[in-house]
C-alpha cells in the first residue's frame, strides 16, 4: 500500500506508467536521502579541518595584538 494525499493505494493495481513513476519516485526519495548524508558529511569534515587550519595557524605575539 502506498499514501498519498492521505489516502491508500494499492500499488500493484497501478498501470505500467503509474508504476514506473512510483519506481522513479522511490529512487528520488533515497538519492535524497543519501545525498542529505554526503552533505552533513562534507560539513562535519569541513569543520574538522577548520579546525586543525585554526590551530595550525601562527600565533601572535601580545605585542602585535595590541598594535593591531
Amino acid at each position: 500500500m502506498i499514501t498519498i494525499d492521505n489516502k491508500q493505494y494499492d500499488e500493484t493495481k497501478l498501470s505500467d506508467k503509474g508504476r514506473i513513476a512510483y519506481s522513479q519516485l522511490q529512487q528520488i526519495a533515497q538519492k535524497q536521502t543519501a545525498l542529505s548524508l554526503d552533505f552533513q558529511n562534507t560539513q562535519i569534515l569541513q569543520n574538522h579541518y577548520g579546525a586543525i587550519l585554526k590551530s595550525e595557524l601562527p600565533k601572535e605575539k601580545e605585542k602585535d595584538k595590541k598594535i593591531k
